[in-house]
């Protein structure tokens, strides 16, 4: 289980959080949305250990995560794939993973699960990632994320850009991972995307978790996303 419970956080002195909290079982796929600058990034990274945060806590499984680097982060079993996906560009769609392996010195077997999952990269590990499509490095950012086995996966804005075949392969890739048991923590703007793959959704306005509602709640109530997203 990943909890937040009143987590604040700031770059330098520019506080950005004012009190997040949200909890995330093995198995569940949780959406965070809110307007731009809402602070959604900005609570990943502090999830991530890219960011320290200034009060609250963090915790995975009941250990703490607070005081974490990213480094340790990772080896603790949490991935993550940053918007814009930053891919080590020069290097080949194999080097990317191998260094997804190195993070907690996974073996060969984990190597041949991701490409079993995505397996247009199969065709592609000579090739350096900056020549990749848009859809071909997401798919290489999340699999360089999956090469550590995470028991939470971080994912911010997966399907920006994409098309909706590469939506779609997205799609069943979080769907696999929630029903191996992974806690998948999504940052999503678009709709149709959230509701057909959250369990829950948590709003953010102003670095401040608003209100935390079951899917099926949204879908009762979808005035709520143009009242927290003015669409």
């Amino acid at each position: 289980m990943l909890e937040l419970a009143e987590v604040t956080g700031a770059y330098g002195n520019v506080k950005t959080l004012f009190g997040v909290s949200f909890s995330v079982a093995p198995g569940s796929v949780h959406c965070i949305m809110g307007r731009n600058g809402a602070g959604k990034t900005t609570t990943l990274k502090t999830i991530m250990g890219l960011l320290t945060p200034t009060g609250g806590t963090i915790t995975l499984n009941g250990a703490d995560l607070g005081s974490e680097s990213a480094e340790n982060t990772a080896k603790r079993g949490v991935g993550y794939v940053p918007q814009g996906r930053r891919l080590f560009a020069e290097l080949s769609v194999a080097e990317n993973i191998q260094i997804g392996l190195m993070a907690r010195r996974s073996d060969p077997a984990t190597r041949d699960w991701v490409l079993d999952l995505f397996p247009p990269l199969k065709t592609r590990l000579t090739q350096r990632a900056e020549t990749l499509s848009g859809g071909e490095q997401q798919m290489l950012a999340m699999a360089r994320a999956l090469c550590l086995r995470p028991s939470v996966l971080l994912l911010d804005e997966p399907t920006e850009g994409l098309q909706p075949s590469m939506i779609a392969q997205i799609r069943n890739v979080v769907m696999k991972m929630r029903c191996d048991g992974v806690a998948v923590v999504l940052v999503e703007q678009r709709s149709d995307a959230v509701l057909t793959m959250a369990d829950h959704v948590t709003f953010l306005e102003n670095g401040r978790s608003v209100e935390t509602l079951p899917i099926a709640g949204l879908k009762a109530a979808p005035e709520k996303l143009t009242h927290y997203l003015g669409v």
